[in-house]
């Protein structure tokens, strides 16, 4: 088992919390226990993608069994890895580029016939 907090593996036992082993770095001074996170990381992109197809956030805590804090957690980190990797990700030139943007609404307008 590594450091949550800096990776390090010089980690010792400081007693149990709620069942659990815990462990404190010697590097870094961060305490962790044992035990496995309660959401998967597939359950978590789930949610974002619900999120991203404009379900309520109360709503999909109800759907995941989740508190709607804990979705609004997922999608704010989710959401700073984001901007990291575009500020990571080198500019593109625009003069080569267009943007293009399509509704999902079709419309259709026929002539008049009476030639007004």
């Amino acid at each position: 088992m590594d450091c949550p907090g800096c990776g390090g593996a010089d980690l010792i036992k400081r007693g149990s919390k709620a069942g659990h082993q815990r462990y404190r770095c010697r590097t870094c001074g961060r305490y962790s226990t044992d035990s496995q996170p309660r959401f998967s990381a597939k359950t978590k992109a789930i949610a974002i993608e619900m999120y991203m197809n404009s379900m309520g956030i109360r709503a999909i805590g109800r759907v995941l069994e989740a508190s709607p804090a804990t979705v609004l957690n997922w999608i704010r980190k989710e959401h700073a890895a984001l901007q990291r990797k575009v500020a990571q990700a080198e500019p593109m030139d625009t003069a080569m580029s267009d943007v293009i943007e399509m509704d999902e609404i079709y419309t259709y307008v026929q002539k008049n016939s009476s030639g007004q």
